[in-house]
């Protein structure tokens, strides 16, 4: 995310498009009040000609496709169909009065999308549109003017709110993401001391011992010579298994630690998300799998999904590793991108198995085999050379 912090106060204002937020959803329900464009059409219906019905409707579909490219805009290209709202509103009016229900969408926008004192003067643009189609077209009554006006200004301080909050949004996920930074190196330090102190005084016993082996050795004091290297090679062995425990713990936790922060961005996003997860130690290359796959799905969820709910489980046992990741947005249809073919490559790559399910929702399954592995996870517990 942009914010005007993160750029030089010569920098162009920046608000990202409201279709790539999560007010994407709730910008298209407003639509709903955009049908009060036709209650003056219903209430005089027997005054409308056929082409004047015609018109009515034109109006009404150039304004949707106006509204859904300001959505999909940002920056000076949304002054467009805010131009274009106003227009259709002013000129419109003079077939359907009705027209006045749209000139607070205009005005949504403008706050919603620009600096405060660019906003205000497209706001002055827009009422001055409203009083001069109600001077031409003898509209200069409190029925006209007066929800007009009403909605604009509503609109436009809920816009200025919506973009306050979007850059209140931005400055918290910068400060997120300078805790997690502040964590990941407090985790790497405490991991260097936990290597230091597993491997430190391990590491010292071997060489002592080493060195009094070899000394028994040169006095000829065979058997004891013998004992200490035994305890060596013990110890060595010891510590292998200490070490392996411990990079096992740190895998895991790679994979599990980027499913709860995406569970939480989910969260974060209104979404009702769980995560479960039961699995053993993972083959590195399934497990950068798994993260790269579970990063690119979650965040297709997060930008598309007009669901409320998600889940994300990841199971797995000696022969394979399960990955599933749902959610109940309706989505009418899939059509793979980049991401899905990139993932789908690598899957198959590990002879597994990618399926997306369409039922109740959306689902992606993720199943790969680690029997190709199984040599791979294996620590030959021979005694080592001496």
């Amino acid at each position: 995310m942009n914010t005007p912090e993160n750029v030089s106060k010569k920098a162009p204002f920046y608000i990202e498009p409201i279709a790539q937020t999560n007010a994407a959803k709730w910008s298209y329900f407003s639509l709903i009040f955009s049908l009060f464009y036709f209650l003056n059409f219903i209430v005089s219906y027997s005054t409308y000609t056929a082409s004047n019905i015609a018109t009515v409707f034109i109006i009404y579909f150039a304004f949707i496709i106006a509204f859904i490219k300001a959505t999909k805009l940002t920056g000076k290209s949304v002054i467009q169909p805010i131009i274009v709202i106003i227009l259709l509103s002013a000129f419109g009016a003079s077939i359907n009065p009705g027209t006045n229900a749209l000139f607070g969408y205009a005005a949504f926008f403008s706050g919603y999308y620009f600096s405060r004192r660019f906003a205000v003067s497209l706001l002055l643009v827009n009422l001055i549109a409203q009083v001069s189609s109600a001077l031409v077209l003898d509209l200069v009554t409190p029925y006209y003017l007066g929800p007009s006006f009403a909605c604009t200004v509503s609109l436009f301080v809920y816009g200025i709110f919506s973009q306050k909050e979007y850059i209140h949004a931005c400055i918290q996920q910068k400060s997120n993401q300078e805790v997690e930074q502040l964590a990941a190196i407090a985790e790497r330090e405490r991991i260097a001391r936990d290597m230091h102190d597993l491997l430190g005084h391990s590491l010292s016993s071997i060489a002592l011992k080493s060195e009094l082996a070899e000394k028994l050795s040169a006095k000829q004091d065979f058997v004891a010579a013998q004992k200490e290297i035994a305890e060596v090679a013990n110890l060595a062995r010891q510590t292998l298994s200490e070490v392996r425990s411990a990079v096992t713990g740190l895998k895991l936790h790679g994979l599990i630690g980027v499913l709860e922060k995406l569970t939480n961005e989910l969260k974060h996003m209104k979404f009702d998300a769980k995560l479960y997860h039961d699995i053993n130690d993972l083959p590195a290359k399934v497990e950068s799998t798994l993260i790269m796959l579970s990063k690119e799905w979650i965040t297709n969820i997060l930008r598309h999904s007009n669901g409320n709910s998600a889940s994300v489980s990841v199971i797995s046992d000696p022969t394979e590793v399960k990955l599933n990741i749902g959610d109940n947005g309706n989505t009418a249809k899939i059509i793979p991108g980049n991401g899905i073919e990139g993932i789908r490559s690598r899957v198959e790559e590990l002879k597994g198995e990618l399926i997306i399910t369409q039922e109740s929702g959306v689902k992606l399954s993720v199943t790969i085999p680690l029997t190709n592995f199984a040599k791979e996870q294996v620590i030959k517990k021979e005694a080592l050379p001496i």
